[in-house]
């Protein structure tokens, strides 16, 4: 077993605050033996944004920066509140270029356990280990979701996978995904799926799935969950993926439970005004109107009924 972890995330100006909270998540509940080796990609960040994360040394644990230029992917249109310094996840093997593994996380998390068990995942000739998406528990292969991958480094460096994926995403135009679909076809979904537990996402086991899924959730990790609110309660990250962010809403017992290491880190004396709930629903009617409600409630709805149950 390998108890020093290369972990690796990637951050714009917009997006150090969340990225300095999940690293505080990070160190503050490793296990005692283990080492994480944290290198943060910083895409063209300012030099207030470098002193911020500087002063996630005081945690015990060395932070490396890597500076990276978005120059490859300008021409990449971003979407919606995802930006183009996620595609820098590409050339993450590239960047880290000293492990055959790499662990990837993403900055909109908080991790509340140790992640020896999740980086000493066997990959085999897997490019990448994930959770499998909600939408594919069915299926014998699925997607992933991109937010947390463990890279099998060494094959995607000899294999330039990320020129690939630079010439893929580059053809896909303008899309809902800005990373995530182009991984998922460039790898065949050649994957190792991992337990949910490593990458939940509150707002989706509650909106997407329904009791009756359990028995096929726990053939799928070999797991034991008793309730979908105990996926929750068992997760080991806590995935922020929606638009409902927790240094935005407060609504969420999740988003609270983000709050209490956002006074860890090195934002802590920084004060910021969070928002309810009322404030979220009428954030997200102004967006899409009372007919784009309606109309992601009918296709949620839909979605369930096309599940096939397990038997």
């Amino acid at each position: 077993m390998n108890n020093k972890i290369p972990v690796v995330l990637i951050s714009d100006d917009n997006f150090i605050m969340p990225t300095c909270v999940a690293i505080t998540s990070l160190i503050v509940n490793k296990a005692p033996d283990t080492e994480y080796d944290i290198y943060i990609i910083m895409a063209e960040c300012s030099d207030e944004s470098y002193a911020k994360i500087k002063e996630l040394n005081e945690l015990g644990t060395e932070v490396n920066l890597v500076r990276a230029s978005l120059d490859e992917y300008r021409d990449i249109k971003q979407m919606a509140h995802i930006p183009i310094a996620c595609l820098l996840k590409f050339d993450v093997s590239e960047l880290v270029p000293n492990y055959d593994k790499l662990l990837y996380l993403d900055g909109d998390i908080i991790v509340r356990g140790d992640l020896s068990e999740l980086y000493n995942t066997e990959l085999g000739d897997s490019y990448a280990a994930g959770v499998k998406g909600i939408g594919d528990i069915y299926e014998p292969t699925g997607n992933v979701n991109a937010g947390i991958m463990l890279f099998n480094a060494r094959r995607i460096r000899d294999e330039k996978l990320n020129i690939k994926m630079r010439e893929v995403r580059r053809s896909l135009g303008d899309r809902s995904s800005m990373d995530q679909q182009t991984y998922n076809i460039v790898t065949g979904k050649n994957y190792k799926y991992v337990d949910i537990k490593f990458n939940c996402i509150p707002p989706k086991i509650e909106e997407e799935l329904s009791e009756s899924d359990l028995p096929k959730i726990n053939e799928l990790y070999g797991s034991s969950y008793t309730s979908l609110h105990d996926i929750i309660d068992k997760a080991v990250i806590i995935h922020f993926a929606s638009g409902a962010k927790p240094w935005i809403y407060t609504f969420k017992p999740w988003a609270k439970e983000w709050y209490k290491y956002y006074l860890m880190s090195p934002y802590k004396n920084v004060e910021f005004k969070l928002r309810g709930i009322w404030s979220y629903r009428f954030d997200k009617l102004r967006k899409i109107g009372v007919s784009g409600i309606l109309a992601d409630r009918k296709k949620r709805r839909e979605e369930k009924k096309k599940k096939v149950k397990w038997e």
